[in-house]
């Protein structure tokens, strides 16, 4: 039976692991940081604002507006840019990243596959896997991440994926939650998520719990799960009502005849939901995050994206995972659920292109509990920042600012990521990752698993 690591043993193993992520410029931000001249600042509060600074000091924002003077601030030209929050990505199995584009095999589809390689993940594996799916989310702006860690084979693998969020600098959630191939009796670990729960990982991570739920667990276990997270103060997140099966079995009823649902409780994809349990779901509060791309990849169907809207839900996005959708890209996430809302209402006008941006920024940030924190450009918030350019092929010319950063721009147009008021990525570069290392590490992980496998 598997023990649980202290930190140092934890910190040590981490270390001197070969597929650890080598951090490459550990440099403090600078007491002050001075965004210079972005030709349009999105604050997601308010009015589009044109040639404005942004003026950061220890990690907060603490002014915005045209020709800041500069005092002992280090300043970053950012005319041909938009500025906007990072994005918020509110469900992403990062665990399996090293897999990506490996949704079928010779055991078949992406459930079988997953099913055969999952028990072969070490911690060393799920560890380098959130490496490389934090790397590609600086990458790609976005600066807050859900980690739904669902194969949790011992409380080593809790631990360095924990590490891993906490050395990338990148704000986060982890969802503590269960092994792939658990039985339905067998409830997640609630001995070591209580012990993980009396000390937060960091100022950037905190910790959550993602369950199997009612749609894939016993009713004794979820509820247990639901009790646990409950007391130790812990938001929950689970899949319900993927697919048509799912939503037979009447879940989200159960979960709201026993007080499982509200704020604290994020419901994911809810791609079969009735509209009776949609607006059941809205009006108690709970959250809701849907990832387009897997969810018509796996076979789910479309995502019932008006409804949605109609049932007034709390909506956030995700990439999901990089098996099925391949890349971590929350502009093509935006611009599908924008596009999907759009063509199945046959009503072009029914989504405007800003509601999902903040979606992806603002609504998201709030539907995980960090609304006051982070998902806005205001004074006072936490310096999570983003610039676009403007100035590419793909972006000439910015006639209306949230159509071209949902249905123009990519994340390589993406040029500066600044996490907590820290400097991630500069001129279109990462430059806190050692980025061709944790590549070759990924690569070596899933090779030795897919031999085991042979898959």
């Amino acid at each position: 039976m598997p023990t649980i690591m202290n930190r140092r043993q934890a910190s040590a193993l981490l270390a001197t692991a070969p597929l650890a992520m080598t951090i490459a410029a550990r440099a403090a931000s600078p007491r002050r940081l001075l965004l210079r001249g972005a030709d349009h600042l999105l604050t997601m509060t308010g009015v589009p604002r044109q040639k404005t600074d942004l003026l950061i000091s220890g990690g907060w924002i603490e002014a915005i507006g045209p020709n800041l003077p500069v005092r002992e601030a280090d300043v970053i030209d950012l005319s041909g840019h938009i500025l906007m929050p990072g994005f918020v990505d509110t469900h992403w199995h990062m665990w399996n990243t090293a897999a990506r584009g490996l949704w079928r095999s010779a055991k078949g589809g992406f459930m079988p596959t997953m099913a055969a390689i999952a028990p072969h993940f070490t911690p060393a594996d799920v560890a380098i896997g959130v490496d490389l799916a934090l790397a590609e989310a600086v990458s790609s702006g976005i600066t807050t991440v859900h980690n739904w860690a669902h194969n949790l084979r011992s409380p080593a693998h809790a631990e360095a994926e924990i590490a891993a969020m906490v050395r990338s600098g990148v704000r986060g959630r982890f969802a503590y939650g269960y092994a792939q191939d658990a039985d339905k009796d067998q409830p997640m670990d609630l001995d070591h998520l209580s012990a993980i729960a009396r000390r937060p990982p960091s100022a950037l991570v905190s910790i959550g719990i993602c369950a199997r739920g009612p749609d894939r667990s016993d009713a004794e276990v979820w509820q247990a799960e639901w009790d646990a997270a409950r007391r130790l103060g812990l938001p929950i997140s689970t899949h319900m009502a993927s697919d048509a099966k799912a939503a037979a079995g009447g879940g989200i009823a159960a979960l709201a005849a026993r007080d499982g649902l509200g704020p604290d409780v994020q419901l994911v994809h809810l791609t079969a939901a009735s509209r009776a349990d949609m607006d059941r779901v809205a009006k108690v509060g709970s959250p809701v995050s849907i990832s387009p791309w897997t969810e018509l990849e796996v076979g789910y169907g479309v995502p019932p994206i008006p409804d949605m809207i109609a049932a007034g839900l709390l909506m956030g996005l995700s990439v999901d995972n990089m098996v099925l959708a391949g890349q971590a890209d929350m502009f093509s996430v935006m611009r599908l659920s924008t596009d999907l809302a759009r063509g199945v209402s046959r009503d072009q006008l029914l989504v405007e292109d800003m509601t999902a941006l903040r979606w992806a920024t603002a609504v998201g940030a709030q539907s995980l509990g960090l609304g006051k924190r982070v998902g806005a450009l205001v004074p006072g918030m936490r310096a999570d920042v983003i610039a676009v350019r403007v100035n590419t092929l793909n972006t000439m010319p910015p006639a209306d600012l949230p159509s071209l950063l949902t249905h123009s721009a990519r994340p390589d147009d993406v040029s500066l990521v600044l996490i907590d008021g820290v400097v991630h990525k500069r001129d279109g570069h990462l430059i806190r990752v050692d980025l061709p290392a944790i590549q070759a590490q990924a690569a070596a992980s899933i090779a030795r698993m897919r031999s085991t496998t042979a898959v």
